[in-house]
């Protein structure tokens, strides 16, 4: 074995998570009219591939969440100041469906409620905002899992390092109380302890 191979890194693990929350969201985009997807996070080829069939505008706000130095990290003004950034420019259409994928996990409600606080503006009567949340693992890894969409109904997840951080395991509850404007729809509980949220824009 030569010291080159002895010292490089395992490949990350990578898994599959059926999600039908995730496909029933994305089975409601109506074929008739324009839509606008928000992804919170950061640009992945499953990601535009699926919505390049529907007539999507896909915006994304690349929030790092996670990790040394973090969005997360700021205090609550500059965190704020940085959401606001990250949003793309809203024009004259309103969003149809927002992806956090697993992110909420590294956020505390204050956080999810300044985010959801910038976007419910932005969100037509009845848009969707899907979630994945730790529900039964008291740990979860450090930074977010890289999820792409491998379908409209699967993901595909890469856990990369084995550092652990405490999760919060939010109830449905819990978020909806710190997302005004937006109302619990459905929960699922999926394999491996996490749970799909869908929660709804209300009516204004």
């Amino acid at each position: 074995m030569t010291a080159a191979s002895a010292e490089r890194m395992p490949d990350p693990e990578r898994l599959e998570l059926r999600v039908p929350l995730f496909e029933t969201a994305i089975d409601a985009l109506d074929d008739e009219r324009r839509h606008v997807v928000l992804d919170l996070g950061v640009v992945r080829s499953g990601t535009v591939s699926l919505f390049s069939g529907y007539r999507c505008r896909l915006d994304v706000m690349a929030l790092e969440i996670g990790g040394r130095g973090g969005l997360d990290q700021l205090e609550a003004e500059d965190f704020s100041a940085r959401v606001k950034a990250a949003l793309p420019p809203a024009g004259d259409e309103a969003v149809d469906l927002v992806l956090c994928w697993n992110l909420l996990n590294y956020l505390s409600t204050e956080q999810i409620g300044t985010i959801m606080a910038e976007l419910a503006p932005r969100c037509r009567p009845g848009a969707r905002v899907h979630a994945l949340i730790e529900y039964s693992a008291r740990s979860m890894p450090a930074t977010p899992l890289s999820l792409t969409p491998a379908g409209s109904g699967e993901l595909e997840a890469v856990i990369d390092g084995d550092e652990q951080v405490p999760a919060p395991r939010y109830s449905a509850r819990d978020l909806e109380q710190c997302m005004p404007g937006f109302a619990h729809e459905r929960t699922m509980l999926l394999g491996g302890g996490m749970q799909e949220y869908l929660f709804r824009r209300q009516q204004v």
